[in-house]
């Protein structure tokens, strides 16, 4: 059980005690490389259960590393392959909500950024600042994640030029057309600094990872939508974590209202569709560590089914894709970000 509380990296909650004992149980028992967290252990361990720490723009759930092969798709509808490797990282907890989105959006325009669309307070209903943001496409969500980047002091991962000096920031300078433009540099294929600290789209990988994740050593089936107990044929295990065609009346949710999974995720499956970095493709028979997919593409990857997608979509393995440049009103993305 990982502590939502904390704005940093969601560490082990208070009820475990001995923070850093707990890490070295976890880095043991689960073949975790956990060593590069250390400061952020030491940080946990000063502060109050009860306090939030605000360095962090959105609430981060610490994902551990995984240091032996990981199986993507074992239900092999796509094709089951291993990962080599995934990197400890820290995920947002909930989808991007409008009023996050907003706040980030407002200093970055002040600040040069642009964006090719407003974003909308989720879909029907009653349309909170805690709903997800939608409507809103990849484009628009890997330059937010460059703004809160900025933000926040972090560095940035997109940018304009391989020396990664020139942060993605001016979407609208760069067009606005309804094609993908796979040209190095451009809004639909920006140079990435992997290795910076700023906020990122989680690749296919880190994200179904996150999704099924039990304790390192056990995962969720992957025709289990996320946090799930049984299959997502099964309607009370679906519905006790997601918001789908079944039960959201056409409408989307604020943040959090079904149960986590297993990390302290929530709406990881339902609610809306989440943009990750990755184009559509094939998958590989393997793959190596923290694979990020394929080099070009026509279509970037989404992931975890929405408000209206039936139960099928909401399985953990389950892939779909849409045009970079397209939006949805089922459409949102959870970010993610290393030290």
């Amino acid at each position: 059980m990982f502590d939502t509380n904390f704005r940093s990296h969601g560490f082990p909650s208070t009820p475990l005690k001995a923070s850093k004992s707990m890490a070295t149980i976890l880095c043991a028992l689960s073949v975790l490389s956990c060593h590069s967290w250390g400061k952020f252990w030491a940080d946990k361990d000063k502060a109050s259960s009860a306090a939030t720490n605000s360095s962090d723009i959105l609430t981060l759930i610490f994902v551990p590393a995984r240091i032996i092969p990981f199986t993507i798709d074992d239900t092999n509808i796509e094709l089951s392959h291993a990962v080599a490797s995934i990197t400890a990282f820290a995920m947002a907890k909930d989808e991007v909500q409008y009023g996050d989105w907003v706040t980030v959006k407002a200093w970055a325009t002040s600040n040069g950024y642009t964006f090719v669309n407003p974003g909308v307070q989720g879909i029907n209903g009653a349309q909170t600042d805690q709903h997800p943001v939608t409507t809103i496409s990849w484009r628009d969500a890997i330059a937010w994640c460059n703004a809160a980047s900025e933000k926040q002091g972090l560095t940035p991962v997109y940018y304009n030029d391989a020396g990664f000096t020139i942060p993605m920031r001016d979407l609208v300078a760069m067009g606005t057309t309804m094609t993908a433009d796979n040209t190095p540099g451009q809004e639909d294929n920006p140079y990435v600094n992997w290795s910076a600290n700023g906020y990122r789209l989680p690749t296919e990988s880190e994200w179904e990872y996150a999704a099924r994740y039990i304790d390192g050593i056990t995962f969720k089936p992957g025709d289990y939508a996320s946090g799930a107990t049984a299959a997502y044929t099964d309607v009370p295990a679906t519905d006790a974590v997601a918001w789908y065609s079944t039960n959201a009346s056409s409408m989307t949710h604020a943040v959090g209202g079904k149960t986590a999974n297993a990390l302290g995720l929530y709406d990881m499956s339902g609610n809306v569709w989440e943009w990750t970095w990755d184009w559509y493709g094939t998958y590989p028979g393997s793959a190596g560590a923290d694979p990020t997919g394929s080099a070009s593409g026509t279509n970037r990857v989404v992931r975890g089914g929405g408000w209206g997608s039936t139960s099928t979509y909401l399985r953990a393995a389950n892939r779909s894709s849409n045009s970079p440049w397209n939006t949805a009103t089922s459409f949102g993305f959870r970010p993610v970000r290393r030290p």
